[in-house]
């Protein structure tokens, strides 16, 4: 039997901003071993989980080992033909906002209603 029990955090200032900071780590290095993911299964490498976690520790040192092997593991979760953007849809036009205009743009938004309903 489990018990699962569900609370509000409260962090004060400097608490919410070193975990903010933790979950953009984790992000970019999720994004990372995507993106070394898809160019090592291009070469056909061995063991290509040992040579992200060791590129994964040089760029983020201060990632706890087990963020690194969980960053990993959601990055193998994501498809590797279709493209993916990290951030979800909110970043991703926020991102664009400042690029794209009328029609383009009303044709991005239109397109990503459509994904986000499924």
């Amino acid at each position: 039997m489990f018990v699962s029990l569900q609370f509000k955090l409260e962090l004060k200032k400097e608490g919410k901003e070193k975990l903010i900071q933790l979950m953009r780590m984790q992000s970019s290095a999720i994004r990372v071993a995507y993106n070394m993911l898809k160019e090592l299964e291009k070469e056909k490498t061995k063991n290509p989980h040992a040579q992200i976690y060791q590129r994964l520790r040089q760029l983020f040192p201060e990632l706890p080992t087990k963020y690194i092997d969980s960053a990993i593991y959601k990055a193998k979760q994501y498809p590797a033909d279709k493209p993916v953007v990290f951030g979800g849809k909110r970043l991703f036009e926020k991102l664009c906002k400042n690029h794209l205009t009328g029609k383009a743009r009303e044709g991005l938004k239109k397109q990503l209603r459509r994904i986000s309903t499924f």
